[in-house]
């Protein structure tokens, strides 16, 4: 497991678009894009409004946006989504509890 180097913590709110070749976690309350080439993770107490593209996309908070994941997109238990999922064949996840309001579109690997 790759260590997170991008974190926002449950206290921080902020705006605006983050870019990372690294991994990012988020916790507090973020409006905006997100981007990353390893993975973004969503905690439970984390909050985010906005766009999240990464290969791996974890979420166990809330979410009021699109996914776009070359590779897999998790719902974790907790997780509340309200938006789009693009993700390619068999790549979405979601485990007991999560909860997901909005469309899911399987892409071809070339649309990534």
């Amino acid at each position: 497991m790759k260590l997170v180097k991008g974190y926002l913590g449950q206290d921080v709110q902020m705006e605006g678009s983050i870019s990372s070749s690294e991994s990012i976690r988020i916790d507090g309350t973020y409006i905006g894009s997100i981007s990353s080439d390893h993975s973004v993770t969503v905690g439970v107490l984390g909050k985010v409004k906005g766009q999240i593209e990464a290969p791996l996309i974890q979420i166990d908070g809330w979410v009021e946006g699109s996914l776009r994941a070359s590779k897999l997109v998790e719902v974790l238990k907790n997780a509340r989504i309200e938006g789009d999922i693009f993700t390619p064949s068999g790549g979405l996840k979601i485990m007991i509890g999560g909860e997901f309001e909005g469309n899911f579109v399987m892409e071809s690997a070339s649309q990534f």
